[in-house]
């Protein structure tokens, strides 16, 4: 069973952020963001320098066939980062980028966790999948937080690198 290729999102928010489908307003926020280095090399597939034509590319290409959320806080309209499920058969891949300006604040987990909850409710996906840069153990940490277990190691390509990295595969069950 192949996951269902409707890929509305409702706007999602929880105690401190907005999570909202991605547009052109945000061209600006996603260029300053993933166009650092320190982020885009944590990435898989996020070239480097990443262009106006880059943001375009995710905005007409990847936002349209995936569940993407931009994560805002609450209270403002500026894309700080994003989440989303990426689909894979009968189930999803998570995935998420933040501004290195708001990492260490619990961003990502509190925007995964609702992503994830989307997912198992009312995607009806029976688990999730996910990973992560093996150096990047603050990813790893997040994923540990939402109750992600790991399932392997592997590699991933890096656009920025050119290479392919240590990974990290990990795996969410859904709770019956």
């Amino acid at each position: 069973m192949a996951v269902a290729q409707n890929y509305d999102r409702p706007v999602i928010d929880t105690a401190r952020l907005h999570l909202r489908r991605p547009d052109d307003r945000d061209v600006p926020a996603i260029i300053d963001a993933v166009g650092d280095a320190e982020v885009a090399r944590r990435l898989s597939r996020i070239p480097h320098p990443y262009t106006a034509a880059d943001a375009r590319f995710f905005l007409d290409h990847v936002v349209p066939g995936e569940w993407v959320w931009a994560i805002t806080r609450d209270g403002t309209d500026r894309m700080i980062g994003a989440v989303g499920l990426t689909p894979d058969g009968e189930t999803a891949e998570l995935g998420y980028w933040l501004a290195r300006a708001s990492w260490g604040e619990g961003i990502v987990t509190e925007a995964a966790r609702a992503v994830v909850a989307y997912g198992f409710d009312t995607l009806g996906l029976p688990y999730i999948l996910s990973n992560y840069f093996a150096d990047n153990a603050a990813s790893g940490a997040v994923l540990r937080k939402l109750g992600f277990v790991e399932t392997g190691q592997g590699t991933r390509p890096c656009l920025m690198l050119g290479r392919d990295v240590a990974s990290v595969e990990m795996r969410l069950e859904r709770r019956a």
